[in-house]
Formats: structure tokens, C-alpha cells, sequence
């Protein structure tokens, strides 16, 4: 009888062992209780642009893995061991990273004020990457053209800005507008140049509007220059009709080569067609004038609705906009000096050179071809 209760003992004794080195990790060939650690988000604290090695557990060592995980993505920790001296994290299922390459994740806190907008191309949008200068896209996740993000931080690249958007989602800044706005109302140091003096070129509206665009940080723009080699149909994209005289014309050059054109006097010069009337707001309110495409004061509405007259917007202050028209004299001339005496009615854009619009009236007028200026 006692020699079958002490088979029976041996035998749980045999049990509880095994459970026991199933649960516990090893140390030097010897299991030892794993420090305890609650799940939190980690981020890889290694070297910008570098990985580090994913282990797997295979019950008695670390057994080290093809997988790598990059600088700066941040990942769940549930679980830690200590094998052969060394601390390891678990990050779901058997896959282990050492402690020392992870720290805890804090969430950067958007400062209520950076907004970056992208100004890439008219119906376009660009690339969102898991780090800053990485080349590992975040599949299926593009931002479109003219649209306004949140930025959360920034870091430099061989020279190139990167800006955070969210974790793990970095952009180029090369392809962006970035501002803080700091105001509610602003007046930015444009110049303003007519299409009438001292060249006349009455259909010459978007290398008019261009100049004041580029001369806003940038050098002089040579108005008989640019008006002789604005780029024409067929040229893709190109203003059909003369921009002296009016002949053959149909319309004028639209934002993408017009902002190519520009780049010739400021590689800075950006296409943000897409935009809304509110990200033209923050643009502006963070130090980006635009240049966009309404209506002229000569226009027969409300039956012709071309967007074929380009005006530069140079502030903002309590719903309103600032803008500079070309199509006057002089930047003295006020509102019912320009089409109106022409076509015979006020069909309100004769506003004068330098006028303010209201949100309403713009967001009527504007239809989503602009550029700005970085």
C-alpha cells in the first residue's frame, strides 16, 4: 500500500515539474520566473534607418529570426522573459525583441497650429512611409493633392524635411506646404502688378498673377518675359489664344504647367489644386499666399461659369479674404473701374484691384485650381 502511494507522489511530483518548465523561462540551462511586466505600445529605439533582430522562443533559447523591425515603429509589448541573462519582449505569438531596443511609446500631441498641405500634382497625391527618409510605403494609404493634415513633429533627412502624421506615417516635406498658423488675420508683403501696365497684355491674367505669386520671396519677374513665353496650346496644359491680343483665345494656362512655368523663377512654387476654401485659409494664415482660378470682371454671368481669370489671395482677417486682382491699372482702382463699364452690368467682380471677399462669395467664385508658394 505504501509502495503504490509512493509511486502515486512520484508521480505528481513528475507533473508539477513539468508544468513548471513549461511556464518558466531559462537562464543559463535553468528556469526562473519571468519578471512581470504589463502590456503597453513600444517604439524600436535603435538607429534611424536600421532594424533590429525578432527572436524566436523554442523552449530553451532565443532562436534568432529573418525578421526585422525598423527604427521608430512602435509595436504592443505582452509579455517579457529573461534567457541566458538577457531580456526579451514579446510582441504577439513567438516573436521576442530584446528590451533594450524598445521603449516606452509616447504619442507626439499635435501643437494646435502645424498644418501641412500636399502640393503635389492636380489629381494626384503622394506616398505616406513608415519613417522619416524610409523607402517602406504604408500600403493603400496615399494623401490627395490639396489636402490640409495635422503635423505632429519633424525630422531632417539629408536636407530634406519629414513631417509626422500620425504613427508610423511619415510624408516627404518635398511635396508639402508647411506652416504654423499663429493669427487670425494676416496681410502678406505681395506686390501687386497689372496686366495693363507696363506690359499690356489684357489675356495675360496668369503670368501677371504668377509674378506677384514668386515675388513674394523671390526674385523679379520680367513681366514682357514671361508673358512672351508663357507656355501655349498644344503645349500640354498651355493658355490657348494670344495674351496680347486675344486671338484664337479659349482659355488660359491651367494650374499644373503654370506651376512648372513658375518653378523657372522659384522651385518653391507648388500645384495645391484640390484645395478647400478652408486649407486656402490656413495657407494663408500661415504665411502662404495663393494664386487661384475664378472669375474676371467681364464674364457674363451667371451663364459663364469658366474659371478662366487667375487672382492672387494676399491675407485674411474675420471671414474675409484679400486679393489682389490684375486685371486693372493700377492698384488704386476701385471696385466698377474695370469690366463693368464694358459688358454693361455689375456681375460682382468689378471689385477693384486690391479688394476683400467674403468666405461665401469665394467659395462661390473658387472651383479648386490654385498654387501657392513654400
Amino acid at each position: 500500500m505504501f509502495k503504490l502511494f509512493k509511486k502515486k507522489l512520484l508521480f505528481f511530483w513528475g507533473i508539477l515539474i513539468v508544468m513548471l518548465s513549461q511556464s518558466l523561462p531559462l537562464v543559463n540551462g535553468t528556469y526562473v520566473n519571468a519578471s512581470s511586466v504589463t502590456s503597453f505600445v513600444g517604439v524600436i529605439d535603435y538607429v534611424s534607418g536600421y532594424s533590429v533582430r525578432v527572436y524566436q522562443n523554442n523552449g530553451t533559447v532565443m532562436q534568432p529570426t529573418t525578421k526585422m523591425l525598423l527604427d521608430g515603429t512602435t509595436w504592443k509589448v505582452f509579455d517579457t522573459s529573461i534567457v541566458n541573462g538577457i531580456e526579451y519582449y514579446n510582441l504577439g505569438g513567438n516573436q521576442w525583441v530584446q528590451s533594450k531596443f524598445i521603449k516606452n511609446f509616447v504619442a507626439p500631441k499635435w501643437d494646435g497650429q502645424s498644418y501641412l498641405t500636399i502640393g503635389y500634382e492636380a489629381g494626384y497625391g503622394i506616398a505616406v512611409y513608415k519613417d522619416a527618409g524610409s523607402s517602406s510605403v504604408v500600403p493603400g494609404k496615399t494623401l490627395k493633392n490639396g489636402t490640409t493634415w495635422k503635423v505632429l513633429s519633424q525630422k531632417n533627412v539629408n536636407g530634406t524635411p519629414w513631417y509626422q502624421l500620425g504613427s508610423n506615417q511619415w510624408v516627404n516635406g518635398k511635396y508639402t506646404l508647411f506652416g504654423k498658423v499663429s493669427s487670425s488675420s494676416v496681410k502678406l508683403s505681395v506686390p501687386y502688378h497689372s496686366q495693363y501696365v507696363p506690359v499690356f497684355a489684357p489675356w495675360g491674367c496668369a503670368s501677371t498673377a504668377m509674378a506677384m505669386l514668386v515675388e513674394y520671396e523671390g526674385p523679379t519677374v520680367d513681366l514682357r518675359y514671361a508673358q512672351d513665353h508663357l507656355p501655349m496650346y498644344p503645349t500640354p496644359g498651355g493658355q490657348k489664344g494670344n495674351v496680347y491680343t486675344g486671338v484664337g483665345f479659349g482659355y488660359v494656362i491651367n494650374s499644373t504647367a503654370l506651376t512648372k512655368y513658375a518653378q523657372n523663377w522659384n522651385t518653391n512654387v507648388r500645384n495645391i489644386t484640390g484645395s478647400s476654401v478652408n486649407t486656402i485659409k490656413n495657407l494663408v494664415l500661415s504665411g502662404h499666399p495663393v494664386l487661384y482660378y475664378g472669375f474676371s470682371s467681364y464674364q457674363k454671368l451667371p451663364g459663364d461659369q469658366r474659371r478662366n481669370h487667375c487672382k492672387v489671395i494676399v491675407g485674411y482677417d474675420n471671414g474675409n479674404f484679400l486679393i489682389h486682382d490684375p486685371l486693372y491699372y493700377s492698384s488704386s482702382d476701385r471696385s466698377g473701374s474695370g469690366g463693368t463699364r464694358s459688358i454693361g452690368y455689375y456681375n460682382g467682380y468689378d471689385n477693384g484691384a486690391i479688394y476683400w471677399s467674403s468666405t461665401s462669395k469665394l467659395t462661390n467664385e473658387y472651383a479648386g485650381s490654385a498654387i501657392s508658394i513654400k
